[in-house]
């Protein structure tokens, strides 16, 4: 966590660690939980894909093969309207 809140994105809001660590155990109080009921490969991954479902994302945009490449995964989260894409997937539907 100190290692995130040192980065100069997050030290560019001068917010000090410790408000930011209340700011958050406040918010964690009211965000919804999700029961994955599927493995995912790499156990980092597993709050980015209950972010995406609890959030109702309409996709998950990575270039981590964990996510690209696990087809169960992918099926999981199409059951629930998410998809997983590739950047340049993402590009391409875009037009880019």
């Amino acid at each position: 966590m100190s290692e995130v809140l040192s980065r100069p994105n997050v030290t560019r809001y001068d917010l000090a660690p410790t408000d930011a660590l209340d700011l958050l155990r406040t918010l964690a109080r009211t965000l919804p939980t999700v029961d994955l009921e599927v493995e995912v490969r790499d156990p980092d991954d597993a709050p980015v894909v209950a972010a995406a479902v609890a959030g109702r994302a309409d996709a998950i945009v990575t270039g981590d093969t964990d996510l690209l490449d696990d087809e169960d995964l992918r099926e999981w989260l199409a059951d629930r309207e998410v998809r997983v894409l590739s950047p340049r997937e993402l590009l391409d539907e875009l037009g880019g």
